[in-house]
């Protein structure tokens, strides 16, 4: 429901960007790079005003919640995405750590300003100890509220931080007129006392000040209007943040040097983590200060809260999505806020602030992560407007393209090579993240991941064409009669926009054949691809004619389907009359059930997906309406039978099964097993369109094949083991020979993906 207008998407961007950075990390900009800093922030500023640029357009093309997650599912693989969703995680937990740390430091400074006594008594260690325990707290807590009660809100909150700043700004440029603009600006002399090299640390230091404009566009779909109020609101929060932070910097490194220092480096150096509430005070006196540390601890708290919570939304989307385990996506029955991921998020953030030693590097590290997501936001708006050639009607365009995501990149780029190099310790807390993750995934994350992603794509056709994937198919056929039939299969599996049919003749001849046997084979497979290309170019498919000749056509398939790199091949498969093939081998699986069978030869050697369709002359998948599918396991077609169910989907169904047989002896343990995971499958392939029924029988092909009858298709999976005998010999004699309806049947080469013992459903 959209229920977000300009001010508040404004708001959501200035409550997330002001306050918390610059109280923290201010004093350590000045201390890298001395007035100098005000450079670096207004540098960092263009850079995220480009950013936003990217943003803007993306979120308008795409005005759905997520971000950049969002966008990496769009415009790259779901392992893409799984990446740039783990690293949006990490750089939310690790701004979480930074405003954790920052409002303790804030906390400690109020304590020692009330209590000298006792913080001299806690002078050292155990001072750091009370540091890290204020920081576990209070996330802990924001952690446990965020479970119970909504994230919302906030206007009146920016207000006060916005009248906070105002003040501080106001008395100081006040300050700076009263005392003259020669003497009160004095200390801006030399501007870049650290040389330009200081500059681009402060940049990279402080560059996540600037993070939060993105926060919009993760809640596009929430925003009224979205393509006309998500780029306004984008650059009215960035607007807001330079006119806060420059003139602030101003006047705390000018009229707030403190009398016991000789230069704004000096004191930023000593006092990194107070600066601003020292500098306030030089020239608002006791009230500046506590000004400062009632405004930075409230500021902090509130970045915290905004951090935890988008750290745990991209968990939970993760979770929905299969990139993360699902239990991340139980939700508190009450509040309806997810629980185990903002957990997940507050345990991580946890240990990262035992890890981290200081704010600077918590910050360093936290800068990295943005530059990196936000680098590859810019390829991403580059790689959509390339894809699709333009920008969607009604979608904000960014101007000077590709300049902007060029740039933009460019500048992402340079600061993060810096920050590697400035800071190893951030270089290493992202490689060890990294490597996690890709342990995780690998290790049993991707299966489920990539099944729901291949249903999605199945469905979204403009899907493969953002990714900049053709999924091509070829299809060898020969009689006139079944080819509109392969074609409306054909042209689902190889969508509108992104796919490729290529119809495939084969003309069976020797070196001895003349010329009239050769022009009179290939009359006869006229009509069967004249047929077929009528048919697939209603479903609006590129299609390709290909006419080879070969004494071998078995051979002939497998050598155009290598040639041609196609991702299926579809075979038509005749009545099971226990005949050999027909001579051309392209259209017939009579006779599976011999060991010797050609058919298990050719899917023993084609290196690419295989489906085969048996079916009556008159079938049409546009046509099919009810669907079952019998299951017993994880195996490893499970990619393409997502995709095929993504496909039927797309083009209409009314119900879909999936069915397991259990023997009669089976005992409750395993019903319950076979139970939960159909409940997967139809979650994770269907994406929870479907039903699952647990049912027994002795012999369940025949209970499948009685099941069939209730069905308008029925959807096989079968496995090519790597070497030996197939299995698929006798399975499709039985199946061809009693199944009272179509039958499409996949597969998917050995060795390419999927896990566990395979099996026949």
């Amino acid at each position: 429901m959209r229920t977000l207008g300009f001010v508040q998407a404004t708001g959501i961007g200035v409550a997330a960007i002001v306050g918390g950075g610059i109280f923290v990390l201010g004093g350590v900009a000045v201390a890298e790079a001395g007035t100098g800093a005000i450079l670096a922030f207004a540098l960092n500023g263009v850079i995220a005003l480009l950013t936003a640029a990217a943003f803007a357009e993306l979120a308008t093309t795409f005005p759905e919640n997520g971000g950049q997650y969002v966008y990496a599912r769009r415009t790259w693989s779901v392992r893409a995405a799984f990446g740039v969703g783990w690293l949006m995680t990490f750089a939310h937990v690790v701004a979480a750590v930074l405003y954790a740390l920052g409002f303790a430091e804030y906390a400690v400074a109020a304590v020692e300003a009330l209590l000298p006594a006792v913080t001299d008594a806690l002078a050292g260690r155990p001072l750091r100890v009370l540091t890290l325990v204020l920081a576990l707290g209070a996330s802990t807590i924001y952690g446990w509220r965020l479970t119970k009660v909504s994230a919302g809100g906030g206007q009146l909150e920016n207000v006060g931080k916005l009248a906070v700043f105002g003040v501080l700004i106001a008395a100081g440029l006040a300050v700076i007129v009263q005392r003259g603009p020669a003497e009160a600006l004095a200390p801006l002399s030399p501007f870049l006392d650290q040389g330009w090299m200081g500059i681009v640390a402060a940049m990279g230091f402080t560059f996540i000040t600037f993070q939060g404009f993105e926060l919009i566009a993760g809640v596009a779909g929430e925003v009224k209007a979205p393509r006309r109020t998500i780029p306004r609101a984008m650059f009215a929060s960035l607007g807001v943040t330079l006119a806060v932070y420059l003139p602030l910097l101003l006047v705390v490194t000018t009229v707030g040097l403190a009398p016991a220092f000789d230069a704004p480096t000096a004191m930023a150096a000593a006092i990194p983590e107070t600066f601003f509430a020292v500098a306030a005070s030089s020239y608002l006196g006791a009230f500046g200060f506590w000004l400062v540390i009632v405004a930075a601890i409230l500021s902090t708290l509130t970045a915290l809260r905004a951090n935890l919570m988008a750290a745990s939304r991209v968990t939970l989307a993760m979770a929905r999505h299969r990139t993360l385990p699902r239990g991340l996506e139980r939700l508190d029955p009450e509040s309806r806020q997810p629980v185990t991921a903002t957990w997940f998020v507050v345990a991580t953030g946890g240990l990262l602030i035992l890890i981290v030693p200081d704010l600077a590097a918590a910050g360093a590290a936290a800068s990295l992560i943005f530059l990196l997501t936000f680098g590859i936001t810019h390829l991403s708006s580059w790689q959509v407007r390339r894809r699709i050639g333009g920008v969607v009607d009604g979608a904000w365009r960014a101007p000077l393209f590709p300049a902007v995501p060029a740039l933009g990149l460019l500048f992402c780029g340079g600061l993060v090579a810096f920050q590697l190099l400035n800071v190893p310790l951030a270089g290493v807390l992202l490689l060890v993240w990294l490597g996690v993750g890709a342990l995780l995934y690998s290790s049993f994350l991707s299966r489920r991941a990539e099944a729901l992603d291949a249903a999605v794509a199945g469905e979204d056709p403009l899907l493969g064409r953002l990714r900049g994937r053709q999924t091509s198919v070829l299809v060898p056929v020969a009689h006139p009669a079944r080819a509109g039939g392969l074609a409306s299969v054909a042209a689902a599996l190889a969508p509108p926009l992104s796919g490729r049919v290529l119809l495939h003749q084969v003309v069976v001849a020797d070196a001895r054949a003349d010329a009239e046997t050769v022009r009179h084979r290939m009359s006869e497979g006229s009509q069967a691809l004249s047929n077929a290309l009528v048919r697939i170019r209603e479903d609006g498919v590129e299609s390709e004619l290909l006419l080879t000749v070969a004494d071998a056509p078995w051979d002939e398939i497998v050598r155009v389907a290598r040639e041609q790199e196609v991702d299926s091949v579809l075979l038509g498969l005749g009545p099971a009359t226990g005949a050999a093939a027909d001579e051309d081998g392209s259209d017939q699986a009579a006779g599976a059930g011999r060991p010797d069978h050609p058919l298990d030869q050719l899917l023993a050697r084609l290196p690419c997906d295989v489906a085969l369709l048996h079916a009556e002359h008159a079938f049409d998948l546009d046509r099919v309406r009810r669907v079952l599918i019998p299951l017993s396991g994880y195996n490893d077609h499970a990619r393409l039978r997502a995709r095929v169910i993504g496909s039927l989907a797309r083009k209409g169904l009314d119900a879909l099964t999936f069915l397991h047989v259990l023997s009669p002896e089976a005992d409750a343990r395993a019903e319950a097993r076979a139970r939960r995971a159909l409940r997967t499958f139809v979650a994770d392939e269907a994406r929870g369109a479907g039903t699952a029924e647990v049912c027994r029988a002795s012999d369940p092909i025949a209970e499948v094949v009685r099941r069939a009858g209730e069905h308008d298709l029925l959807v096989l999976g079968i496995t090519r083991p790597r070497g030996g005998r197939s299995r698929i010999g006798a399975l499709l004699a039985r199946m061809v020979r009693e199944s009272p309806g179509p039958i499409l049947i996949i597969s998917h080469p050995p060795g390419s993906g999927g896990r566990g013992r395979a099996r026949p459903f």
